[in-house]
């Protein structure tokens, strides 16, 4: 059963969001565990990354939901966030913390279906995918979601891992067909980026667990729209 945290002060907007999520379940045959919280501080103080969905409102008393999203993004990369809100112009910032979505006030539950649909999609395609690596002393199994990048020059692949970098000789495209779908995108021909890991977008570079990446003039609008599809996310 997937887990939803509402984050949201406004009694009558959680109320509405549990009757959405309920009609949601009955619609899509599926189930879902909903917990409220009245304030990002409470949901912060217990958040553990046992969370698939977080339905976080922006304008709340104590810390606000761009600044709680800044923070659960430094414990999880990969759970689902998405803004409730009546100010459409958070979209960029929502984005640079990496908010999959808006849901807009009023809510409208068609509005916040196909958002919900967007949202378990992502959910659903975020699973594990073990990557073999062939490195000099043997091989090397990876998660696909603890890889940050992939580089490579002169035919050598160096992946930058959780684990640490590994080198191995071989091609971009191959290892862009064996990651997950949808979880990773090429900044530019020799670069592939695991957008989960994004931290920021600075004019023309990623910035990805600290490292700066050039975003190649060629791959911009690509990488920025699957960057956004994704966004975890990733």
């Amino acid at each position: 059963m997937n887990r939803i945290a509402i984050v949201e002060d406004d009694q009558g907007y959680r109320d509405t969001l549990f009757t959405y999520i309920k009609q949601y379940e009955q619609e899509r045959d599926t189930a879902f565990e909903a917990t409220p919280f009245e304030k990002a501080d409470d949901f912060l103080a217990v958040y553990n990354g046992d969370y698939d969905i977080i339905l976080m409102d922006i304008e709340m008393p104590g810390t606000n939901g761009m600044d709680a999203a800044e923070q659960i993004r430094k414990k999880d990369a990969q759970v689902v966030i998405m803004f409730i809100t009546n100010m459409a112009h958070y979209a960029i910032k929502g984005y640079e913390v990496g908010a999959l979505d808006f849901v807009l006030k009023p809510i409208q539950y068609m509005n916040f279906a196909n958002k919900m649909d967007r949202a378990m999609q992502l959910v659903e395609n975020r699973g594990s995918k073990p990557v073999m690596i062939q490195t000099g002393t043997g091989v090397k199994k990876i998660d696909s979601r603890d890889i940050f990048y992939v580089e490579i020059q002169n035919h050598v692949l160096r992946y930058h891992t959780k684990q640490g970098n590994f080198e191995v000789r071989g091609s971009l495209k191959n290892v862009e067909e064996e990651l997950p779908k949808g979880l990773f995108a090429k900044c530019s021909n020799w670069c592939l980026v695991g957008l989960t890991h994004v931290a920021e977008i600075k004019d023309d570079t990623v910035i990805v667990e600290g490292d700066e990446l050039q975003i190649s003039r060629r791959s911009k609008k690509n990488f920025m729209t699957a960057l956004i599809r994704s966004v975890g996310r990733s």
